[in-house]
């Protein structure tokens, strides 16, 4: 006969916290180390674009809420470490 381990009704260990979308910033900017940021100007002419396929890629029910956590972390993340352009002064 098998001896399973008893059955645990009591408290078990604590699950792990869900991650804050600072967390998910934080690691969208690890995975970017070594990769050139757009530019503000880059980053807003094709964000249209990339916010529509994100929202298809929703409604056609092919990602789940932590790939839309983090693909919008990953947003961020480039909004906020978008380089300025210079501009020239005449």
């Amino acid at each position: 006969m098998e001896t399973h381990p008893p059955y645990q009704a009591g408290a078990t260990a604590a699950p792990e916290p869900d991650p804050t979308t600072d967390d998910l910033v934080a690691l969208a900017h690890a995975n970017h180390q070594g990769n050139p940021y757009e530019t503000g100007e880059q980053l807003l002419t094709r964000l249209p674009g990339r916010l529509r396929a994100l929202a298809d890629q929703v409604l056609g029910g092919k990602m789940n809420a932590g790939e839309v956590d983090y693909a919008l972390a990953v947003l961020i993340d480039s909004i906020e470490n978008a380089p300025a352009v210079a501009r020239k002064m005449h």
